[in-house]
């Protein structure tokens, strides 16, 4: 009977023990959860009947509704002036002219439509998480603007972890996020063409943002002395003309290609320069000038620096015009 009654005893205190346990492992999972939501710039609430891994969970209305404040999933509108979920303004500031050795053309914002499916744009980084860009407003050079963001899908609902205002190509855009020196960096290529269809001219660009804390910022290139070189916009192929004295024609034509490694991000350059006759369109060009170089691009704590110059401003001569949309 003392053996017994000691035993009993014993798993009593042991079912006890194994109470607490199991009550603190489910708190803990709540606070897990909540810890979830909490963490998150803005969260939006899956409905009951819905499973995190459903690809509904992703439709274009539900991120809308997520990423852009006040928008009306039942007309696609978006109220003016247009602001993120947390309520920043939607809005970009290139540097101005004069800042930088090289600035963007000015392009002419085009009016807010109706949100459609084409303006959704997302990337799969995992089954969970992806990288989002909703599209609220187009330009007259081809390029968008819209909040950005890394969205992830929780056991309760969307949780967007990261956010910012993204201006770049949306024509069969590409988003990514690379680990450069120690630093997550968004990159987005696009396209923009125009031109007839027959003779259409297509350019890709690529729009570099690094992560600060929890949100993507627009930053611009910098020199090794701090001073603004570029926006953070790669063109990875460009064309431009001059007429000569002689009156025959220069035409500038501008290739790149981009690499990206844990030091920075390698751009090699390579442009050339050849003269035709006009009044000769069947005779050959003949080449006046070839060059090519690599560019690097590093990101630290507080900044992102390119070693030099693009190779097309170091050959584009005065007088010489850029072809551009």
């Amino acid at each position: 009977m003392m053996w017994k009654g000691i035993r009993g005893g014993g798993a009593l205190r042991w079912w006890v023990v194994a109470l607490v346990v199991a009550g603190a492992g489910c708190a803990k999972k709540q606070v897990q959860v909540r810890e979830s939501a909490v963490r998150a710039l803005c969260f939006s609430e899956l409905p009951s009947d819905m499973r995190v891994v459903s690809p509904a969970v992703w439709r274009p209305e539900a991120l809308f509704q997520l990423l852009i404040n006040g928008y009306d999933k039942s007309t696609g509108r978006v109220p003016l002036p247009p602001t993120d979920c947390m309520g920043t303004p939607i809005l970009w500031q290139d540097p101005a002219p004069g800042e930088c050795g090289e600035t963007a053309p000015d392009a002419t914002p085009l009016p807010i439509q109706p949100l459609t499916v084409e303006e959704m744009i997302v990337t799969e980084m995992r089954l969970d998480l992806k990288l989002v860009w909703a599209v609220v407003r187009r330009y007259s050079n081809g390029e968008a603007i819209g909040p950005v963001a890394l969205v992830e899908a929780t056991p309760r609902g969307l949780a967007v972890r990261a956010l910012g205002t993204l201006k770049a190509m949306p024509k069969s855009a590409r988003l990514r996020l690379e680990r450069i020196g120690g630093i997550e960096v968004l990159l987005v290529d696009g396209e923009r063409c125009w031109g007839p269809e027959e003779g259409k001219t297509c350019q890709r660009m690529v729009r570099i943002m690094p992560l600060r804390g929890n949100r993507f910022v627009a930053e611009p290139l910098v020199g090794q002395d701090g001073k603004c070189m570029q926006p953070a916009n790669i063109a990875l192929s460009r064309a431009g003309s001059q007429m000569l004295p002689s009156k025959w024609l220069r035409k500038y034509e501008y290739t790149a290609a981009l690499s990206v490694a844990p030091d920075g991000i390698r751009v090699a350059e390579q442009v050339t320069a050849k003269d035709s006759d006009p009044k000769q369109p069947s005779s050959p060009p003949r080449l006046f000038r070839k060059a090519q170089g690599d560019r690097l691009i590093q990101v630290n704590q507080s900044r992102m620096a390119v070693d030099r110059t693009s190779v097309w401003n170091q050959l584009l001569e005065p007088g010489a015009t850029e072809a551009l949309p």
